[in-house]
């Protein structure tokens, strides 16, 4: 019955080891589905299409027979200069425990177009994109010179705009509307054509923490006052390859914690079963290497322990901070198991080994995977594990034992008769080889007993009922309410009083 019972928690602990990884997995494959209610899902998809990402214009020239030709390389060089700006008057938004960062747009580009020649006169259109996704499209201006020319026309798609020009006039273009975006906005630039002068600037206010993205243009310089920041973009003589782009501040809910490291938790699940077991099988050669062993149970309890440690990382970075998170998690759980096998093993044979592994595969292995040096930590963590089984081997007691046969030993012939007889020849053995007292096992599991043990930490075992010779010191099992009279092994009487190991 005892057997049965063993076998059913063992089995449930594996199960249940077994359920958490798969249960973590089916959650962190698709984290938004999980996380995210439907009105949550609807108003995110709703925002988060509302970034405005405004194109530069184009200009094309009009031939004599009213047919349109495009020529970037020659119209583009007759714009001098290109000077934007935009003002972004920044809130944030929640819906449903969810939040974006709503902005309202002030839209301003100055532009001015040079016409050198050759031909005594052309034509120019002009063609400014407006973004496809804006919902509020107000205060739509064109200027040319100062005056809004009254065959420009205006559409959702954009501006358009012809205007006859002679060889060496120029055109001041400014253009302006107003607008709401979420979240980012972006300039896109005339890519592999020489700008002459591009002055770009950005102001966002009431919000701080605005950045660029890894792909955006870098900026010239940035100033900061108690309403906001501007990013400023000055070049002269620039063939840009990249874009402008600016990215709000962010105020996310629990589930957006969540679901932006959706990527790193997914590697997480994927890895954490394999992690697992190899903490099991390192644990499990530590301690065969230190001389002690623990019992399948605990095993059991240590993996779940581990597998626990993947989901709890997972939902406590929606609480706060995934830094602070992986902190608290790695501590709350390596403390629990270094306490765990203290207690069922020692310290000084499972705590510390323990311990190091945990700093290994949850530091190192799992959380390395957060950070942008996750290889390095990687290789470190490993070369470390071996490096700990190397030291620890070496430290191995050897356990071959040198032949006592006589006929085994070689015989020197230089060596006389009397030497040779006298080291060969067997004697009684000395009082201190008698008195020297054995290692103590347990009668129960053979655990190795160290002197201060008043219990087997194998088996939890009474390791107190031991009674010692005073006249040979060697030690004796007494189960029970068993009497010794005299010692087995030099056959002087025991002492009358209580048995106790530590006499």
């Amino acid at each position: 019955m005892r057997k049965i019972t063993s076998f059913i928690i063992k089995a449930a602990l594996l199960m249940g080891c077994i359920g958490v990884l798969i249960a973590y997995w089916a959650v962190v494959s698709d984290l938004p589905s999980r996380v995210y209610t439907q009105d949550q899902s609807a108003f995110l998809n709703y925002n988060y299409g509302r970034a405005i990402s405004q194109t530069a214009p184009i200009w094309n020239q009009v031939m004599s027979d009213k047919q349109v030709v495009l020529e970037p390389s020659v119209v583009a060089e007759w714009e001098k200069e290109a000077r934007v700006r935009a003002v972004l008057n920044a809130r944030y938004e929640e819906h449903e425990r969810v939040c974006v960062t709503l902005y309202d747009l002030d839209f301003h580009a100055e532009y001015l177009l040079a016409y050198p020649g050759p031909e005594p006169e052309t034509t120019i259109e002009l063609f400014f994109p407006f973004p496809s996704n804006l919902e509020t499209l107000h205060d739509v201006r064109l200027l040319a010179n100062g005056i809004e020319p009254p065959e420009a026309h205006y559409s959702l798609e954009g501006i358009r705009w012809q205007t006859e020009m002679k060889a060496g006039d120029t055109q001041k273009i400014e253009i302006s509307y107003q607008a709401d975006g979420v979240n980012s906005f972006s300039y896109a630039l005339n890519h592999n054509r020489r700008a002459n002068v591009l002055d770009v600037s950005i102001t966002v206010l009431g919000l701080k923490g605005s950045e660029l993205t890894k792909a955006s243009l870098p900026i010239t310089d940035s100033t900061e006052d108690e309403d906001g920041e501007t990013f400023i973009w000055d070049y002269e003589n620039l063939i840009p390859d990249r874009n402008i782009q600016v990215v709000l501040p962010a105020r996310l809910g629990f589930a957006q914690r969540v679901a932006q490291l959706q990527g790193d938790f997914r590697t997480l699940a994927g890895l954490a079963p394999f992690l697992i077991v190899l903490f099991l099988a390192s644990l499990a050669g530590m301690l065969y290497l230190s001389g002690a062993h623990l019992q399948w149970e605990n095993y059991l309890l240590i993996g779940c322990a581990l597998a626990l440690f993947y989901p709890m990382l997972t939902f406590l970075s929606g609480l706060v901070n995934v830094g602070l998170a992986a902190t608290m998690t790695f501590l709350l759980v390596s403390g629990l198991l270094v306490y765990f096998l203290s207690l069922a093993a020692g310290w000084r044979n499972a705590g510390r080994y323990a311990a190091l592994l945990l700093v290994i595969f949850l530091g190192l292995f799992s959380l390395g995977i957060l950070t942008p040096w996750w290889k390095l930590l990687i290789t470190f963590g490993g070369l470390l594990l071996v490096g700990i089984f190397m030291l620890l081997n070496a430290r191995r007691p050897s356990t071959s034992k040198p032949s006592t046969s006589p006929a085994n030993d070689p015989v020197d012939p230089c060596l006389d008769l009397e030497t040779s007889e006298s080291k060969t020849a067997p004697g009684p053995p000395s009082d201190e080889d008698s008195s020297t007292p054995s290692k103590r096992h347990c009668p129960h599991c053979g655990y190795i007993l160290a002197d201060d043990y008043a219990f087997c930490p194998g088996c939890g075992h009474d390791a107190r009922l031991f009674r010692r010779c005073p006249s040979c010191g060697s030690e004796h099992y007494l189960p029970g309410e068993a009497r010794l009279n005299y010692c087995p092994v030099c056959g002087n009487a025991m002492d009358a009083g209580p048995s106790n190991a530590q006499d």
